[in-house]
C-alpha cells in the first residue's frame, strides 16, 4: 500500500521547476521544498524524533508549516500540529501526553512554554532569528543554521501504511485533549478520497489556505502538492487579502467555515467578485443556515461544496457539490443536509443499542473507512469507548439518512458546541469555571449565535452572587483556555436542574435558550 513518504518523494522528483508554496512574496518551487525538508528531516531523526516520539509544530500559518509536514512524511517522523490560538496550559498538556521529542517554534510563541516541565523534549528549533534570542535552557537551535548543516540527501528507513504519521488534537470530552492519531496509509487514502469525491482541480490550480493549516485547510496541502499545484498560504482570514490573493496569485480553490462566507459576503463587491472567478469553494466545520446559503450562492454562483468531518474521521465523510443542490426548486433548502457519503466512506445509523436503523429513522451516525484515524494516541481506553465492532467510528452526532442518501443532522449525542466552525468540548469549560473560587457549580451550554452558528453559554451557582461577576469569569477561562473557548454569556442561577442521580439536565437548559428551533444545532 502507498505510504505519504513515497507519494511526496514522487511529487517532489516530478514537478520540481515548478510553484509548490506561495507565502507572501516568496514563492518556494517543489526543489526548493525537496532540498530543504531533506535537510530537515535529517535533523529531526538526529534529535531523537521518529514514530514513537513526534516532532511538534507550534507556528503560524507559512511556508515553514508546509517544510515541517513534508521533513515529518518524508523521514517517518509522527507531527504534531498545535494550534497558535492555545493557551499556555494547553500547548503545555499536549507537548507532555505526546512525549514530543522536537519542538518548532518561534521565539515569541515559545513564551508559552515551561521547558522545565518538558524534560522528553531534547530540541526547540526557533525561527525567525533565532540567533538574537538569548538560550533558556540550552536546548534551543536555530532553525536556519540547523538547516544549513544539514545533509542534502535524506537518509531514513521506509515505512509501512500503519506507520504513524500526524496526530491532531481535538477538544476532550473528559476535559482534556485527546490525540486523533493518523497513519500514512491513511493519510493516502484521505487524500484519495478528497480528490475523489470533493475537490476538481488539476496542476494548474492554486488552494488559498485562509485558515489555519493546523485544522480543516492544512488537511489539503498534500492533496495540491501531490497533483503538482499551488498552495497559497495567508497568514489570517482577511476578506481583502483574501480577494488580492484570488487576484494576484490566480487562486482557484480555498476552504472554510460558514461564518467566514459570510464575512466574505459582507465583504463588498470587489471581495465577491475575486470569490466568484473561482473554481470551487468549500466549506464546513458547522452547520449553516438556509439564509447564509442562499446568499452564498447568489453572492459567489455554483462554486459552493460543503463537506462534513471531523479530526478522527477526515473530511469528506459527507459531501454537497453544486449538481445536488442547483437540481432542486429551492437550492438554498439543500443547507439542511450535509450530502450524501464520499466514495471511501460507508455509512450507518444506529439506534442507542448500536442496532441499525432503516432510512428515514433517526439515531447516531457512524463511519467506517480507510481513511479514519488509527485511534487516539497513548489512550487505549479512548480508542475502544470511539470505535464499535467491525472498524465503525462512533460520530456522536444523531442524524437521518433519506432513502437517497443525503445525511440530515437532527442534534448532537455528545457534548459538543462549535462556534466558528471550531470544537468547543463543555467539560473544558467546566473544568476551569470550577477551579474560580466563586464557582460553586457550573454547566456550559451552547446557544445559537446568527454569526458564530453557535456560542458558548455557561449557567453558573455561586457561592456568592454579589461578589461574582460575569466579566472576571470571562476573563478566568480566557487565561487557561484558548480565547474562542471563553464563554460569551454568563448566567446566574441560584440552582441547575439535576436528574435523580444529581447528573445536570442540559436539555432542560438548552430548551430554555433554543425555544422555536427545530433542530439543537445551528
Amino acid at each position: 500500500m502507498l505510504t505519504t513518504q513515497r507519494l511526496v518523494e514522487r511529487s517532489l522528483l516530478a514537478f520540481g521547476e515548478r510553484v509548490a508554496v506561495i507565502d507572501g512574496t516568496r514563492n518556494v518551487t517543489y526543489d526548493a521544498l525537496r532540498e530543504r525538508s531533506a535537510r530537515l528531516g535529517n535533523v529531526l531523526l538526529a534529535f531523537g524524533a521518529g514514530g514513537e516520539r513526534p516532532a511538534a509544530v507550534l507556528l503560524p500559518s507559512e511556508a515553514r508549516f508546509v517544510e515541517v509536514d513534508l521533513a515529518c512524511m518524508r523521514a517517518g517522523v509522527t507531527r504534531v500540529g498545535i494550534s497558535t490560538r492555545l493557551s499556555p496550559d494547553e500547548c503545555q498538556y499536549i507537548l507532555q501526553h505526546s512525549r514530543s521529542a522536537v519542538l518548532i517554534t518561534s521565539p515569541a510563541l515559545y513564551e508559552r512554554v515551561d521547558l522545565s516541565q518538558l524534560p522528553e523534549l531534547a530540541t526547540v528549533l526557533l525561527v525567525d532569528d533565532a540567533r538574537a534570542q538569548p538560550a533558556r535552557t540550552g536546548r534551543e537551535r536555530d532553525y536556519e543554521r540547523v538547516l544549513a548543516d544539514g545533509r542534502a540527501e535524506l537518509a531514513a528507513p521506509a515505512v509501512g501504511p500503519q506507520h504513524p504519521a500526524y496526530i491532531l488534537y481535538t477538544s476532550g470530552t473528559t476535559g482534556r485533549p485527546k490525540g486523533a492519531t493518523h497513519t500514512h496509509g491513511g493519510r493516502v487514502a484521505a487524500l484519495v478520497n478528497m480528490l475523489a469525491s470533493e475537490i476538481r482541480a488539476d496542476g494548474h490550480s492554486a488552494m488559498v489556505h485562509c485558515a489555519p493549516l493546523t485544522h480543516g485547510s492544512g488537511s489539503k496541502l498534500l492533496t495540491f502538492l501531490a497533483i503538482g499545484a499551488r498552495n497559497v498560504i495567508l497568514p489570517r482570514f482577511d476578506p481583502a487579502e483574501f480577494a488580492e490573493a484570488i487576484v494576484q496569485h490566480g487562486g482557484t480553490h480555498s476552504f472554510m467555515v460558514p461564518t467566514m462566507l459570510q464575512m466574505l459576503l459582507d465583504g463588498g463587491e470587489t471581495v465577491r467578485a475575486a470569490a466568484r472567478a473561482m473554481r470551487q469553494l468549500s466549506f464546513g466545520g458547522a452547520p449553516i443556515t438556509d439564509a447564509l446559503f442562499g446568499r452564498a450562492i447568489e453572492g459567489f454562483g455554483p462554486i459552493l461544496t460543503q463537506v462534513y468531518g471531523s479530526c478522527e474521521a477526515p473530511h469528506p465523510v459527507t459531501v454537497v457539490q453544486p449538481e445536488d443542490y442547483l437540481s432542486r426548486p429551492d437550492p438554498a433548502k439543500m443547507a439542511q443536509s450535509a450530502g450524501r457519503a464520499s466514495y471511501a466512506s460507508d455509512l450507518l445509523i444506529v439506534d442507542d443499542d448500536g442496532r441499525p436503523l432503516a432510512s428515514g429513522e433517526e439515531g447516531e451516525l457512524w463511519v467506517r473507512g480507510s481513511h479514519l484515524m488509527d485511534g487516539y494516541w497513548r489512550d487505549e481506553q479512548a480508542t475502544a469507548d470511539a470505535f464499535a465492532a467491525d472498524g465503525w467510528y462512533k460520530t456522536g452526532d444523531i442524524a437521518v439518512i433519506d432513502e437517497v442518501g443525503f445525511v440530515y443532522f437532527r442534534d448532537r449525542k455528545r457534548d459538543l458546541i462549535i462556534t466558528g466552525g471550531l470544537n468547543v468540548y463543555p467539560s473544558e469549560v467546566e473544568r476551569v469555571l470550577t477551579e474560580h473560587p466563586s464557582v460553586k457549580d457550573v454547566a456550559v451550554i451552547a446557544y445559537p449565535d446568527d454569526r458564530w452558528g453557535e456560542s458558548i453559554l455557561a449557567c453558573v451557582v455561586a457561592h456568592d452572587p454579589d461578589a461574582a461577576s460575569e466579566a472576571e469569569l470571562i476573563d478566568w477561562v480566557g487565561r487557561h483556555l484558548a480565547s474562542y473557548k471563553k464563554p460569551r454569556k454568563v448566567v446566574f442561577m441560584p440552582e441547575l436542574p439535576k436528574g435523580s442521580t444529581n447528573k445536570v439536565l442540559k436539555r432542560e437548559l438548552k430548551a430554555r435558550f433554543w425555544e422555536g428551533r427545530d433542530r439543537r444545532i445551528n
